[in-house]
């Protein structure tokens, strides 16, 4: 059982790792939008 929770605690990690890296990515383009939206 111990395998399991520690499989499952590498998976949220990895998850949490990919959204922080699509969110730090995505920024700039949120900026871009919201200058398009504006005008």
């Amino acid at each position: 059982m111990e395998s399991v929770g520690v499989v499952s605690t590498v998976v949220v990690a990895a998850i949490a790792a990919v959204l922080a890296v699509i969110g730090v990515r995505s920024i700039p383009d949120i900026k871009r939008y919201l200058k398009i939206r504006q005008m």
